[in-house]
This record gives structure tokens, C-alpha cells and sequence, in this order.
């Protein structure tokens, strides 16, 4: 029965009264609710999702291992990730009851940062297996083959092994420990080479749950590449599939805590953990520290013969790419831009001549390349082989000895050309990337003219990032192409969401050099040429602004094309073509004030117009 505000406000009136008849009585009390006094008594669900916002994300690949942690400064990519690791291990040390908390958050994302840690590690997951399930992340900074990171690594196992605790579990690694142990006191340098990748392999096979594996990869000749550590992976999956490596999957269940153990169902037990049964994205790094010797003058290269190669071989690791049968992302910096075998490489298989049902990159979705030189025909075979790619991305390096191309005709197409293999293979493509600085003498690698003229086709592209001069082709037929009044949305994909366009053209590059050092006289010659080009780029994106977004064709009303377009960037790279030096402003908001008018078409078809700017500092300082 509900209770009216009357007889509440009689019945505290009543309490008052016998209140004050008897001094001694006191009015009862509500008991409050119990409040949480420390993080021990709230829920288990809070205290993780607190721990959550404590796990530490990786700096982005091509981040060399910083030198000195306590240094670190907040702008530093390994800033956060210390800090936050650091907590983690802080909570560790305050209680029993916390480190049983916090310990599966610390072990969820490692880096090896040096040789210690890397022995440290391994000697963590031999004395306690039952940590190995919670690593999700593991990335290594240390180029395993170069010879000082061999000596350190045979220093600190022969410091470090006689304190090794006998761990349970994991046969086959107390089996490798053993080999350890007989080899560490050897002084020949054969004996004792690939210890480190042995380790790294060990410790990437126990950890059964990764997700996520970035290794840092010689970039130089001198360093040899790591077939001792794609040797050691394969041998210990055949071990896998044999009756002793069942009894070790065995073992690992017996050692699992009950609640994780009854979270894998019987018939899921060998895929659950059998290593990298699990790992979706690989990233391989070049070494950072490394120089590009084709960008060193003679004076800051090293005594002796230039090394031959520079960049990682992608190429030599297609075994390891063939134990990932879960790989759907494969991230690459600082590559040699080959993706098919050389002449005299009899050792190793040439996988890009397989089938393509039987190719190792066959379940890959996405493939970013960065500080690439990866030419047009190469970037065209990985398509061949990655039937069902859904993001392409690279990002060019640029080197005097781009060209592995000898000059074609560009009137006709390579027959290994990239747009032949976008029309092919590209069907799935909703991300696509591609750029480069010069393509000069090798058009044909692109397609007829040096353009990708099927574009069009791609009707799952949604994102797209394309240089003008692989639309129209080189100036100056590409400029006369553009005049004619070739609408510029016939040569791009139909449903495409975002679209960014590059103001570049093959023979920008010797002006984009030296245009930091032109006079002004030079600066408005430059400019009063280029009026021409400037009204003509202006004319082909407001014509695009005309026929995007809402002002594009109603489904059933002929063929619907830029109906999607919700983003267009235009990116400026030679500045001086669009902007005279001198204005108080900045050049800036001279960009901005010439494009206003493309920019008020474009927001009336409900489409976001953004222009950007990227140039040389050198030229930014003589624009101001």
C-alpha cells in the first residue's frame, strides 16, 4: 500500500515527539550500504577492466629498442609502454592477492628490448609453463644474427643459466635447456651462432596464444637472415604432430589452472595449443639502426665494400609464413623490394611459382609495406598470390636504385604489369595505397601509359589513395588528358567512401629537390608556368564535387558512380606550384583561400573536402 506525503510528514513528526519525551531514546537509523574499502573488495569484473587500460600497446613498427628507459621522455614512443609495464609490476610486488591479478596483464604484451631480456623471458616460461597462456603480444628489437647480439646473448646464458630452477612441463624445451647448458661453455662461435634464435624460437613455440608477433629482421647482407629460427619452428611443429608431442600438449593442460582448463572443450584441446594455431597479425621490421647505404655519402660510409642488399628479404621467410595457418595481417618496413627469388638462390623454393590454392600469403586479408621500393610488377605478384586481399598499402622509400626495370615501351603494357593484376586479382581490394617517386622508363610496369585503367573495375574498393599521374598518365599528355575534360570519376572506383589524390607527377621529383633553393625570380616563373595547371585541377575537382555524394546519380537513373563519397583529400607535395612565397599569412591559407570554392561545391554534396600540404623542411622554411 503506498504511503501519502501527509502521513509520512505526521509520522516524523511523532518520532520527534517521543524523541523528546525520552532524552535517552534515539531515532532509528537506516543501515547504510557497505561501501568498498580498498580495490580487494570491488568485483572481480571492475578490478579487470581497470587492469585492462594498464596493458601497454606497442610503439608502430620501425621503432628502434630505446637505449636507456630511465631517459624516456613523454614524447617518446616507449614512454607509455614503460610506464605502463611498470604499474603492472609494481602491483605485482604489493600482495599475493595482487600479483595473482596483475600478473596475467603483465605477461600480456613483452617486448625484448635486449639480450637480457630475452634470456630473462625464456628462463621465466621454462620455470613457470603456466604463464605461457597469457601472452597475446610479443615483438623482439634485437637483430638475432648480428655478432654482437650473439656474444651478449652467450654472456648472459652463462651468466644466468646455473640459476635456472627445474621447471615442469614442456618437454621439448627442457630438452633444448639441455643442449643449452652442454654448448654455452664453447668458444666456437659455430657452436653457440644461433643460440639466440633458438631461444626466440622456444619461447615463441610455448607461448600458445599469440596473436601478434613482430621480429626485427637484418636489413643488411652482413647479417645473415634467420633460417636457424625458421629451422627450429618447423622441427618443433613436426614434433607437435607426433604421439610425444600429444603428451606434451597433455602436460601443458596438466599444468593449466582449472578455470582456463575448463574453458577449452575436448575437441578444441590440440588447435588450443599448438603453437601459433592463433597468430593473425606478423610484423616484420627492418633494423632500425641500420642506415640505407645508397642514402650515405662516402664519408659516412664504413671502411670496405658496400653491402649488396639493403632491406629485409621478405622472400627467405615464406616457411615461417606457412606455420600461420590464422595470418590475416602481414606488416613489412624497410623491404628490398623483391617478393620473387633471384637467379642462384637453388636453395630456397621459389613459392611465388606455386599455385596460387597453395600459397602461404592465400589467407592474408591486409598487407601494409612501409619504407618500401617494391616496384609496380612486384606490388602486382603479391596481388597474385593473396587472392583475397582486402587492404593494400605501401609507402615508398625512395633510392637512387629504385629501377630493377629495364625501359619499356609505355605504350604497351608489361605483362606483369600492376594494373593487369588489379583487374585479375584486386576484386576483393577495399583499401588501396599505392605510390611511388619515380616511375620514369618503367610506365609499362604500371600498365598502357603508365595508368591503372582499371580502376573502374574495383567495386569493393572503398579507400582509396592514388597519385594523379597513375590516372592520367605523365605530363605532359597526362595534363592534356585532364583538359580534355576526362571526367576523373570514369577512372576511379565506383563506391569508393574515401578517396585522397596526390598532386604528383614522375617529373615533379628534380623540381620537388631544389625548389628550397630557387630564387624568387625562379619561385614566380615556376608559378606563372603552372597557372595553366593549377585552373585545370580546379575544373576536374569541382567537376568530381558535381557528381559525388548527393549530386550523385539516384539508383535506377543510369550507372551510379561516387554516390558514397563521404571524404576527399587533395595532397599537395610541391607547394611552390600552387602558392608564391612571401604572403604574411603563410602559404597555408593561401592554399586554403584557392581552394574555397572547390571546398563550397563539395560540402553542398554533403562530401568532406580537406586539403594537406607535405614538403621538404627545407622548402617549408624558404615558403614562410
Amino acid at each position: 500500500m503506498s504511503t501519502s506525503p501527509g502521513s509520512a510528514k505526521k509520522r516524523k513528526a511523532s518520532d520527534m515527539a517521543d524523541t523528546d519525551s525520552d532524552p535517552h531514546r534515539r531515532p532509528e537509523k537506516i543501515p547504510a550500504s557497505p561501501k568498498p574499502r580498498s580495490i580487494m573488495d570491488l568485483p572481480p569484473e571492475l578490478v579487470n577492466q581497470i587492469l585492462d587500460h594498464l596493458i601497454p600497446n606497442l610503439p608502430e613498427i620501425d621503432e628502434p629498442a630505446p637505449e636507456a628507459f630511465d631517459k624516456l621522455v613523454r614524447e617518446d614512443p616507449w614512454y607509455d609502454f614503460t610506464r605502463r609495464r611498470s604499474a603492472l609490476r609494481n602491483l605485482c610486488l604489493v600482495s599475493h592477492f595482487f600479483a595473482d591479478l596483475a600478473r596475467p596483464y603483465l605477461y600480456h604484451t613483452i617486448a625484448i628490448t635486449s639480450e637480457e631480456v630475452l634470456v630473462l623471458l625464456f628462463r621465466t616460461i621454462t620455470e613457470n609453463p603456466d604463464y605461457c597462456g597469457w601472452t597475446r603480444s610479443l615483438s623482439c628489437h634485437l637483430t638475432l644474427t648480428n655478432s654482437r647480439v650473439v656474444r651478449k646473448t652467450k654472456r648472459c646464458l652463462n651468466k644466468l643459466l646455473p640459476t635456472w630452477r627445474e621447471g615442469k612441463g614442456l618437454v621439448f624445451i627442457t630438452g633444448y635447456l639441455e643442449s643449452l647448458q652442454m654448448r654455452r661453455a664453447s668458444t666456437d662461435p659455430d657452436e653457440y651462432y644461433e643460440m639466440a634464435q633458438g631461444i626466440l624460437g622456444m619461447t615463441m613455440t610455448a607461448l600458445y596464444s599469440l596473436e601478434t608477433l613482430l621480429l626485427q629482421l637484418p636489413a643488411i647482407d652482413h647479417d645473415r637472415d634467420y633460417f636457424e629460427l625458421i629451422s627450429c619452428l618447423r622441427i618443433t611443429m613436426s614434433y607437435f604432430n607426433t604421439e610425444a608431442g600429444e603428451k606434451c600438449r597433455r602436460s601443458y593442460l596438466s599444468i593449466l589452472p582449472e578455470d582456463v582448463r575448463s574453458m577449452i572443450p575436448d575437441r578444441l584441446e590440440s588447435a588450443a595449443l599448438t603453437p601459433f594455431q592463433h597468430l593473425t597479425t606478423l610484423l616484420l621490421q627492418g633494423d632500425p639502426s641500420v642506415e640505407d647505404p645508397t642514402t650515405l655519402d662516402d664519408d659516412d660510409t664504413d671502411d670496405g665494400d658496400p653491402p649488396e642488399v639493403f632491406g629485409v628479404q621478405t622472400r627467405h621467410y615464406h616457411p615461417l609464413f606457412e606455420l600461420l595457418p590464422a595470418l590475416t595481417t602481414l606488416e613489412v618496413s624497410t623491404d628490398d623490394g623483391l617478393f620473387t627469388f633471384l637467379d642462384g638462390e637453388e636453395g630456397l623454393t621459389d613459392v611465388f611459382a606455386r599455385p596460387t590454392n597453395s600459397f602461404h600469403l592465400s589467407p592474408t586479408r591486409h598487407i601494409y609495406l612501409h619504407s618500401s621500393v617494391a616496384d609496380p610488377r612486384n606490388i602486382g605478384r603479391i596481388l597474385r598470390h593473396a587472392p583475397d586481399l582486402e587492404t593494400l598499402y605501401m609507402n615508398p622509400r625512395r633510392v637512387d636504385s629504385f629501377h630493377r626495370i629495364p625501359p619499356q615501351d609505355a605504350a604497351q603494357a608489361d605483362e606483369d604489369c600492376l594494373d593487369q593484376a588489379l583487374s585479375k586479382y584486386g576484386k576483393k581490394l577495399k583499401h588501396l595505397d599505392l605510390n611511388w617517386f619515380d616511375c620514369q622508363g618503367s610506365e609499362a610496369s604500371i600498365g598502357v601509359g603508365g595508368r591503372l585503367s582499371t580502376l573502374p573495375q574495383l567495386k569493393e574498393v572503398e579507400r582509396l589513395c592514388i597519385q594523379l599521374v597513375m590516372l592520367y598518365g605523365d605530363l605532359p599528355a597526362g595534363e592534356h588528358m585532364m583538359h580534355q575534360g576526362r571526367p576523373v570519376a570514369d577512372l576511379l572506383p565506383p563506391n569508393l567512401v574515401e578517396l585522397t589524390l596526390e598532386d604528383w607527377w614522375w617529373d615533379s621529383l628534380d623540381d620537388f629537390d631544389t625548389f628550397y633553393r630557387w630564387s624568387d625570380k625562379q619561385k614566380k616563373e615556376h608559378f606563372r608556368e603552372k597557372e595553366g595547371y593549377r585552373e585545370t585541377v580546379l575544373e576536374m575537382m569541382k567537376g568530381l564535387a558535381l557528381v559525388a555524394g548527393r549530386n550523385a546519380k539516384p539508383p535506377g537513373h543510369g550507372e551510379s558512380k561516387m554516390q558514397k563519397l563521404k571524404r576527399f583529400r587533395f595532397f599537395i607535395r610541391t607547394l611552390p606550384t600552387w602558392v608564391l612565397p612571401g604572403d604574411e599569412r603563410g602559404p597555408d591559407a593561401d592554399v586554403q583561400e584557392l581552394f574555397e570554392g572547390v571546398r563550397e561545391l563539395f560540402e553542398k554534396a554533403g562530401v568532406e573536402f580537406v586539403v594537406e600540404v607535405d614538403q621538404p623542411l627545407e622548402m617549408e622554411e624558404e615558403m614562410q
